[in-house]
């Protein structure tokens, strides 16, 4: 597979299947293109569940006539997964290809968003899905799947090295550009530097019709555009839809959906054909030529917007009314990549993506370290709307776990290096310290925090956490418990407009944190017992440190740390104090953090000063954490305190690694669980992102008098 291959001298011309068409020049090209995808980490049971209920059925029955064809989209994650474990599928999808009844796309072989790598890695992500599809079934694909179907202009070039001759948009991008609605029902080209390829718009009506509304209502959408002149219908959305989303297994299966809406493509014959999008680009002169605008599909863009933009957007359509779909082009969503803002922990994974990257010699065959790298680029962890997987923690130890992979084959033979970097491009340096055995990245603009620590012999980061935001659909949990949803009239409600249940105890979830998760973020506060409003989000702090800007230098193995700040003790004003902490990493697991804090003031200073630890297991999701402090197994379901602690563990029952925290002074010991509600195609979640746990130690200092002390952790 790895064998060297050139795309642009290898591409196909024609699919071979352009015989007979003058028989389709008065007819509607009918195109039915699905997309079935899976992330990569998804679990095994949700892939055979939709197998079952969607993939298989769907091209059985498309089996069974012979008349109709489809093109389609098996993402690279998912093509994996079924060479390893559903090749009956692939031997089914290879029979329609043979009969011509199927077209396959290209893609990005572990469905990235183009837009959001490097050239190179574009070309190379196409180039080993096509060659996959290309050895599998004897096909050259000519069409690509814009994973979330992203749209930038930037892409074309390497779209044109992959062999691409053809992609497909969402209408919305034509309207944006200025196109009229009535013109869409058809193909255009673009181009970037003289460079062209095909591209064909999505219909969006077709979209929220298809499975949902009666075949009878296709059918007379059909016949309007036949009216006013268009040759093309695309359709083209995910084939989760048919079976697996929530109500549409009975619906499209069971109540005869599927069974009427192919019997009305095999019985239109005198007025519409089915096609291929291949055969459509070979039989029609395109339409003219197209610019589009950075894009994606519209639910996207909306949810890139986040909590306040997004309710904004929400008043804006609702004073449009039933106008709002008229002005779709004007009352556009935010920038997807705005996703990158919003949750800085994607971004991070994301940039230090396009740093190994560019470590990486250019090389026409793919090493082990680049095929990691493309691995981490599977999108799904780095965004959220309704099918987003930023918020499942085993999507995101996935990217983390390949970065860990890449980063491992990099660093192979080399001793702990120091460096200072943008990494994650917000104009603060970051101190990036990186071993044969480990890579860390510490903030001193932002708290001197700890942001990630990934072992590569467990490929864990365990920074890998979330932080509790407000999101845009909270205020319907807070708003509705129960809405009992009714259905649509003559069908079923799409995957937006399902009634979602909101349990009490979601709403009483909904919290939010003052400071971004990290590691050693630094608390000074007066609260005899704050261990409910920490976990709550609502800590008094006392201290301008937790988010502050620090001094540093780097060392032989880390980074020291200082800030002169300022404990707010009383009304009368606040405190001087200078604090500071060193970070000292090993390759034998091990990371030790000194601290050191003198009263710089006239008074006593009398505080307690605590370090918030927030790490991350791979289990923690499943409810199966543990704090373990002697012989003693503690549950974190409610916020914990105990006293007298000079050593505690962290740990998910039926795992085989924990970390250790030894501390040189004995502490109260504060911990919880963090955990978010987000929602999905099946409803609201609550998921444990994180394990909380913050060592306090009581402060009495005189003035010129310090304390220190010093927290230890080792993987075990």
């Amino acid at each position: 597979m790895d064998s060297a291959f050139d795309p642009a001298q290898d591409r196909p011309t024609s699919t071979g299947l352009s015989a007979g068409f003058d028989r389709a020049q008065d007819r509607l090209r009918f195109l039915l293109v699905l997309h079935n995808h899976q992330p990569l980490g998804n679990f095994d049971d949700v892939i055979l569940g939709l197998m079952d209920k969607a993939y298989r059925p769907f091209l059985r029955a498309i089996r069974e006539r012979s008349a109709l064809k489809l093109t389609l989209h098996i993402s690279g994650p998912l093509l994996l997964w079924l060479e390893r474990r559903a090749s009956d599928y692939l031997d089914l999808v290879g029979e329609l290809v043979q009969r011509g009844q199927v077209e396959l796309l290209t893609g990005g072989l572990y469905e990235p968003i183009l837009a959001a790598i490097p050239y190179e890695d574009r070309v190379a992500q196409i180039d080993q899905m096509s060659r996959r599809l290309r050895s599998r079934f004897g096909v050259h694909p000519r069409g690509v799947w814009l994973a979330e179907r992203v749209w930038d202009a930037a892409i074309i070039p390497a779209l044109v090295a992959a062999g691409v001759g053809y992609v497909l948009m969402d209408d919305r991008a034509f309207l944006a550009s200025g196109f009229a609605v009535d013109r869409l029902h058809d193909y255009f080209l673009t181009e970037a530097d003289g460079q062209t390829v095909a591209v064909f718009p999505i219909d969006k009506a077709l979209r929220y019709l298809i499975p949902f509304r009666p075949p009878a209502e296709i059918e007379e959408y059909l016949r309007r555009i036949v009216k006013i002149g268009g040759r093309l219908a695309i359709a083209a959305d995910d084939g989760e839809k048919f079976g697996g989303w929530p109500g549409t297994s009975q619906w499209v299966y069971e109540d005869g959906w599927l069974k009427g809406f192919l019997d009305l493509l095999e019985g239109a014959a005198d007025w519409m054909v089915t096609q291929t999008a291949g055969e459509a680009l070979d039989g029609l002169r395109p339409a003219g030529l197209c610019y589009l605008p950075t894009s994606s599909y519209g639910e996207m863009e909306e949810w890139a917007l986040g909590h306040e933009g997004g309710r904004r957007f929400a008043e804006v359509k609702a004073r449009l009314g039933a106008d709002s779909d008229r002005f779709t082009a004007h009352i556009r969503g935010g920038h997807w990549k705005h996703f990158l803002v919003r949750y800085p922990e994607a971004n991070r994974a994301h940039k230090k993506g396009l740093v190994l990257s560019r470590s990486l010699p250019r090389r026409r065959r793919v090493s082990l370290a680049r095929r990691e790298l493309l691995a981490a680029q599977c999108n799904d962890g780095y965004w959220h709307g309704i099918f987003g997987g930023l918020y499942l923690p085993h999507l995101r130890h996935e990217i983390w776990r390949h970065l860990a992979r890449a980063e491992t084959s990099i660093r192979r033979r080399q001793t702990i290096q120091v460096e200072a970097t943008d990494l994650d491009c917000d104009g603060g340096e970051e101190v990036w310290v990186h071993g044969k055995s480990f890579s860390a990245l510490v903030q001193p603009h932002r708290g001197g925090r700890l942001v990630e620590w990934t072992d590569f012999a467990e490929e864990i980061n365990f920074l890998n956490t979330l932080t509790r935001r407000p999101e845009a659909y909270h205020d319907a949990i807070r708003d509705a418990a129960a809405k009992p949803g009714g259905g649509a009239q003559g069908g079923i409600v799409g995957i937006h407009d399902l009634p979602r249940e909101a349990p009490a105890d979601l709403a009483n979830a909904l919290v939010y944190d003052q400071w971004e998760r990290a590691a050693f973020l630094d608390h000074f506060f007066v609260e005899p017992r704050p261990v409910a409003s920490w976990a709550a989000g609502r800590l008094d702090e006392r201290g301008d440190f937790t988010d502050g800007r620090w001094r540093w230098q780097t060392t032989s193995c880390g980074v020291s740390l200082d800030r002169s700040g300022h404990v707010r003790i009383d009304p009368a004003g606040d405190h001087p104090v200078l604090l500071r902490k060193e970070y000292a990493f090993t390759d034998e697991q091990r990371l030790a953090v000194s601290y050191r804090i003198v009263n710089e003031g006239n008074g006593p200073l009398v505080v307690r000063f605590g370090v918030e630890l927030n790490f991350f297991l791979p289990g923690l999701a499943f409810g199966r954490s543990q704090l373990v402090i002697g012989d003693q197994i503690l549950s974190l379901d409610s916020p914990t305190c105990v006293a007298g602690v000079g050593r505690f563990a962290l740990s998910v029952l039926g795992e085989h690694y924990r970390l250790t925290v030894s501390l040189g002074q004995a502490a109260t010991l504060y911990g919880h669980l963090v955990a978010t509600v987000s929602q999905s195609e099946r409803g609201y979640e609550r998921t444990v992102q994180a394990v909380a746990a913050m060592p306090t130690w009581d402060l009495h200092l005189d003035p010129g008098r310090e304390w220190s002390g010093e927290l230890t952790v080792q993987v075990v």
